[in-house]
């Protein structure tokens, strides 16, 4: 079985984007906190720093659920003025964060995420995201 590539993720979240209503953005991040993809709609800069937010909220998640004794946290809604943010949990820390505007259908947002992440968890562990960098130094040299 082939992993998805770092321009295949990319598509999917466009695609992602596009087919579910009322998503504004989507942005994958590997286990160490590294947008892996994002959709084409959020500059670069952005995408970075909605990883970071990201890679801290599950940080945060993954925190209050060993204080508590519970299982890890497999998903989470923040409801802000304008917008919803939906981030779930991929693989080994790995995680998809979306923001979608306040007219989104949150259950199909959330049905959509999930079916996203069966295609993509793979392709967001350290390994692949190493292999997606070495490509890229590659294609730059």
């Amino acid at each position: 079985m082939t992993h998805p590539t770092a321009a295949d993720l990319s598509w999917l979240l466009n695609d992602f984007a596009t087919r579910v209503p009322d998503v504004l953005h989507a942005v994958a991040v590997s286990a160490d906190g590294l947008v892996v993809a994002n959709t084409s709609s959020l500059p670069q800069d952005r995408a970075d720093q909605l990883g970071a937010v990201a890679s801290g909220l599950v940080s945060l998640l993954a925190g209050a659920a060993r204080l508590f004794g519970t299982d890890p946290v497999a998903s989470n809604l923040t409801e802000m003025n304008g917008a919803f943010m939906f981030s779930m949990q991929v693989s080994d820390g790995a995680s998809l964060l979306v923001l979608a505007s306040r007219e989104c259908d949150i259950g199909q947002v959330s049905f959509e995420m999930a079916e996203l992440i069966n295609q993509v968890g793979p392709a967001l562990t350290p390994a692949a995201r190493e292999r997606f960098l070495h490509v890229q130094r590659g294609a730059l040299s």
